[in-house]
């Protein structure tokens, strides 16, 4: 246990203490730094979790890519970090960042056990992509191409006939009168002449 997670604990706790470092020193990037230190612990107990059910011959069966955990009451959205490739080294340019970064690096490209451990716990690949993606490494097991199945067609239920609109009732009116004649067309005698 201690081949793989020892060191796997060991760089990025020295990742979290340099996040922590610089987000004490500059205020503008504290609220994101704090958000990767979280991430980044949540990681490493997850990591060391799966290795110990791993080597306990305990490991739960990874879902399926179509397969959906089941739908919970929804809740606020949280805050995300930034999806991009090798987000953090460019946010920060930080020269302990990308040693950390290299470390992990070295570490996930030249450890036999953890190969095999990823073999056998494809969930862990998963845990391991945001890390790699945030300091710019490659993951241990590239992603699989993404194939798109599209979803079969719903039969859609056929929709209620809709009640007839009531129709507006008719006012009735009187019919207008007819426009007061204009000067030109009243008749001779009641035009008035000026003098």
């Amino acid at each position: 246990m201690t081949t793989l997670t020892t060191p796997f604990r060991t760089i990025l706790d020295g990742l979290k203490v340099t996040l922590g470092l610089i987000a004490y020193r500059d205020a503008r990037v504290r609220a994101l730094l704090t958000l990767a230190w979280f991430h980044i612990n949540r990681t490493i107990n997850r990591f060391e979790r799966l290795v110990s059910l791993w080597q306990s011959g305990k490991l739960p069966k990874p879902r399926t890519r179509g397969q959906r955990a089941k739908r919970q009451a929804p809740t606020p959205p949280k805050p995300r970090l930034p999806q991009g490739q090798a987000w953090l080294v460019r946010r920060l340019q930080d020269y302990r960042v990308n040693g950390c970064a290299g470390q992990l690096q070295h570490f996930l490209s030249n450890t036999p056990e953890l190969q095999d451990f990823l073999a056998a716990a494809p969930q862990a690949n998963r845990l391991l992509r945001p890390v790699c993606r945030m300091l710019g490494i490659t993951p241990p097991i590239p992603l699989p191409p993404r194939v798109h199945t599209p979803r079969p067609a719903r039969p859609r239920k056929p929709r209620r006939p809709r009640p007839p609109r009531p129709s507006p009732p008719v006012e009735r009116t009187s019919p207008p009168r007819p426009p007061e004649p204009s000067f030109a067309q009243r008749p001779l005698g009641l035009r008035r002449v000026p003098l």
